[in-house]
């Protein structure tokens, strides 16, 4: 097997707290565990020591990463290729999530992974379709990874070659949730619902807010506000200001139900792979999720959650009610997410993809 590396480029800013940053570390890092040595590239970032940085994402501090100054935008990003054209020819394969740089890829005749996060905003709303069809039809883009099936039907129906599109859905650090408290079924009295990620009016968040008001259970809100999205946290709920990632775990371990409120109208709904889901499963709560078509892919009503109408809150009510009154249910749900959750660990999925694409 080629001794080089595998070499993953990406935009995501290591000073910011975004869920693409959050699964690039996690892939490259497993990546690396698996026996596939990889090195990251990532742009600048402002005012971080990188290893605490990692640390507050419960990252490997050797993990091989390198801050490229020319990966940011104002270079136009062509000057990356060219100062590591000769690293990239000689990798053992180069993997990116980013359609940019996909595109410059290509232009420098570098075959390469595309991971697909978002079909139907991205590509189809967002223009990508065409270049990203082509050049995996080309076979510049040697595999497509899209992290749903519905992602991949998108893909597939505009032309894409199925027998190279791969799906591989998120996934969880297994071992940050081994510790936690196992499920109280007498907490459902008055259960703890968290939320933990941005702070939005598409988030399904006015379902904490009525469950708090309505004297069902005690709400936690924790996170940051989207840049522009004008959300104030209702008085009802308990808020926290955002929590680095490695403290995510401690805190759905004081949660007793997990609730996955996605709306239908939220832009990724369509396509979304949310880690938010995987971690709910780690946590080993009973799940209560929004029933649409992308989360039932990975969950089945009643045996491993409750999925509802989102835009229904007594739906929502009915099922906390359903959980508290039959409390063997809300045991077996509970125990079921913790088994489900065994089949997405990063190592899993990552060990996946490198077989898939010859790195192993």
């Amino acid at each position: 097997m080629n001794g080089a590396p595998l070499i993953y480029v990406a935009r995501c800013r290591l000073h910011r707290n975004g869920a693409n940053l959050i699964q690039a570390l996690h892939v490259a890092e497993s990546f690396d565990r698996i026996g596939v040595p990889t090195r990251l590239y990532l742009p600048p970032a402002k005012g971080v020591t990188v290893t605490a940085r990692l640390r507050d994402f419960g990252i490997d501090e050797l993990l091989d990463l390198r801050l490229d100054p020319w990966l940011h935008t104002r270079f136009g990003l062509w000057p990356f290729f060219v100062r590591h054209l000769g690293e990239l020819r000689r990798a053992r394969g180069i993997f990116t999530h980013n359609l940019m740089l996909s595109r410059w890829l290509a232009r420098f005749g570098l075959k390469h992974v595309l991971e697909i996060h978002d079909a139907d905003r991205d590509l189809v709303q967002g223009g990508w379709m065409d270049h990203v069809v082509g050049c995996h039809r080309s076979r510049i883009i040697d595999w497509l990874v899209p992290v749903s099936r519905a992602a991949a039907k998108v893909l597939t129906e505009s032309g894409a070659d199925p027998e190279r599109v791969l799906v591989a859905p998120n996934a969880v650090a297994l071992k940050a949730y081994a510790a936690l408290p196992k499920f109280d079924p007498t907490r459902l009295d008055h259960p703890t619902f968290v939320y933990l990620g941005t702070l939005a009016a598409d988030r399904g968040l006015h379902v904490f807010d009525a469950l708090a008001r309505r004297g069902i259970g005690h709400a936690v809100l924790i996170g940051e506000s989207e840049p522009g999205s004008h959300f104030v946290t209702p008085d009802s709920v308990e808020s926290h200001p955002f929590v680095p990632h490695h403290e995510v775990p401690g805190w759905y371990g004081r949660s007793d139900i997990t609730l996955l409120p996605y709306p239908p109208q939220l832009a990724t709904a369509d396509s979304m792979s949310p880690m938010k889901l995987f971690e709910a499963l780690a946590a080993g709560r009973p799940i209560i999720a929004s029933d649409l078509p992308v989360l039932r892919e990975l969950l089945e009503h009643e045996k491993t959650a409750l999925l509802v109408d989102p835009e229904d809150i007594e739906a929502w009510i009915a099922a906390i009610r359903r959980l508290q009154s039959d409390r063997q249910l809300a045991v077996r749900l509970a125990h079921a997410a913790a088994e489900r959750a065994h089949d997405f660990s990063w190592e899993k999925r990552e060990e996946k993809i490198a077989r898939t694409c010859g790195w192993l």
